[in-house]
């Protein structure tokens, strides 16, 4: 109990997804306080532990309700362990009524909830979940409109600098009735065709940062670590690179650039071009990706000459 009064002292309630994620793992244990559950049973269980412990009437300060993970793939949903938070599903606006002929939001002193995966506000999907939960719930719902990384939290939870990446209910709602028709090429989140990269052969690279190149084997293990449905310009995101990857294209002597981003949480490449902002894609194994890095490192420096450069 103890543990859920502390939970409530806090302004940002965050609940974190316990589905298997290092990235999760790590914002968990970044927010000194926080909560990690596997799906909406310990999620409704949850709730009633925090108001067993909860004065009958809330008179602190007002505390948002932050919910962390990752989001599906096509949708940009935001998941809780095997939970997926999409309101064209009857189960799932049925559980959110349910808290709202409860009252338990007001009762909890909660104003404001905000879905924290990736590009929550990014689709049709996404978006329309977030303004049937406010109607439902008559509070603001937020979204990203971005990736979300464990460097947007602290110890007290999400950063509240970071605010500007995210949209709430409001500003959806009042913009829903002007539509945007978008460009198939600027629809987001962005999908990874690795063979549609530009590609180049190896050159002259001048780059602080070191670059190194993959080998067919090393290239397929990296690809299979990245979320390749999940990807987004970030112009927040304005960070040196770890390192440059070059990727066997499948010209002969050709490769494809990829730059690897805070410590491995991202993967930026340039599919529209060098010239443009680049799209960055979430890993969901950061330590896998430094050991491939660590091994091209250590075949690297068993060479007596240099490696070519871009």
């Amino acid at each position: 109990m103890e543990h859920h009064r502390e939970l409530l002292s806090r302004t940002h309630l965050s609940v974190v997804s316990a589905e298997p994620s290092h990235e999760l793992e790590h914002m968990a244990n970044t927010i000194a306080r926080s909560v990690r559950i596997d799906g909406r049973g310990e999620l409704e269980v949850l709730f009633g532990e925090l108001l067993a412990v909860c004065p009958a009437a809330h008179t602190g300060a007002p505390r948002t309700l932050d919910l962390i993970g990752h989001s599906t793939a096509r949708g940009s949903q935001l998941r809780l362990g095997d939970w997926v938070i999409d309101a064209a599903s009857p189960t799932v606006t049925a559980f959110f009524r349910g808290l709202a002929d409860d009252a338990v939001m007001t009762r909890l002193g909660i104003h404001a909830v905000r879905l924290l995966g990736c590009n929550t506000a990014e689709t049709d999907a996404g978006r329309s979940t977030i303004c049937r939960l406010a109607e439902i719930l008559d509070i603001e719902v937020y979204g990203s409109t971005a990736l979300l990384h464990d460097a947007h939290y602290d110890e007290h939870g999400f950063c509240d600098r970071w605010a500007f990446l995210l949209v709430g209910s409001s500003d959806l709602q009042r913009t829903a009735c002007a539509p945007v028709v978008i460009p198939d090429s600027e629809r987001w989140p962005r999908s990874l065709d690795i063979d549609a990269l530009p590609a180049r052969p190896l050159g002259p690279h001048t780059a602080p940062w070191p670059m190194y190149i993959a080998t067919a084997g090393s290239a397929q293990r990296l690809v299979a670590l990245i979320r390749r449905n999940a990807g987004a310009q970030m112009p927040a995101l304005l960070v040196t690179p770890v390192c440059e990857l070059a990727l066997p294209a499948a010209a002969p002597g050709s490769y494809h650039a990829a730059q690897v981003l805070l410590d491995g949480a991202f993967v930026r490449f340039y599919p529209d071009g060098a010239a443009s902002p680049g799209v960055v894609f979430p890993v969901d194994d950061a330590s896998a990706l430094r050991q491939i890095i660590d091994e091209l490192a250590g075949e690297l420096s068993h060479h007596s000459h240099s490696a070519p450069r871009y």
